[in-house]
C-alpha cells in the first residue's frame, strides 16, 4: 500500500500555535481522535489568519474553501497533552495553494502527525473561486523573509 508523503517546507512557516487536548478529544483507544486532529488543525489555520489580521472568511472581502485533506499519523498522543501546530504555504497557485501542518508534542517534540490542505480562495457572495488576495500573498512572503 502506498503511503501519504507529506514534507514541511521549513523556510516557508506563517505561524505557529499551542493548543491543549481536552479529555473530549480521545477515542475509544484513549488517545488523539482522527476527526479531533482535522479540527485542531481548523483551530490553528483560524488563529493563523487572526494574528494576521484576517478570518478565513475574510481576507480582502474574500474567503477559503479546503479543496483536499491529507493527513500522515506518525505518533499517539494522550490527554493532557499539549500540541503545537505549525502551519507553511506550499504549491501557491494562481487561485490557492497548500497549506502544510507539522503537529508535534510540546513537551518533547515528538513528530505526531504531518497534515495537507488544499485551499482555494473563494468569493461567497459571487459562488466562484476568486485569485490570491494580495494580502495572503503579503503573509507568504514575510514567512519567506523570516518576519513571521
Amino acid at each position: 500500500m502506498a503511503r501519504i508523503r507529506i514534507e514541511y517546507p521549513e523556510a516557508n512557516t506563517l505561524h505557529t500555535q499551542t493548543l491543549e487536548l481536552r479529555i473530549t478529544d480521545l477515542n475509544y483507544g484513549n488517545h488523539l481522535a482522527h476527526d479531533t486532529l482535522i479540527s485542531l488543525i481548523h483551530e490553528a489555520r483560524a488563529k493563523m489568519f487572526i494574528a494576521h489580521g484576517h478570518k478565513e472568511i475574510d481576507i480582502e472581502g474574500v474567503g477559503i474553501v479546503v479543496a483536499d485533506l491529507a493527513i500522515s499519523y506518525r505518533a499517539e498522543v494522550f490527554y493532557p497533552d499539549t500540541l503545537t501546530i505549525e502551519i507553511a504555504t506550499d504549491e501557491l497557485s494562481r487561485k490557492g495553494g497548500d497549506l502544510i501542518y507539522r503537529v508535534t508534542k510540546a513537551s518533547d517534540g515528538g513528530l505526531v502527525a504531518l497534515a495537507k490542505t488544499g485551499i482555494v480562495f473563494f468569493d461567497y457572495q459571487e459562488r466562484v473561486a476568486v485569485n490570491v488576495p494580495e494580502a495572503f500573498k503579503q503573509m507568504v512572503a514575510q514567512a519567506g523573509s523570516g518576519n513571521s
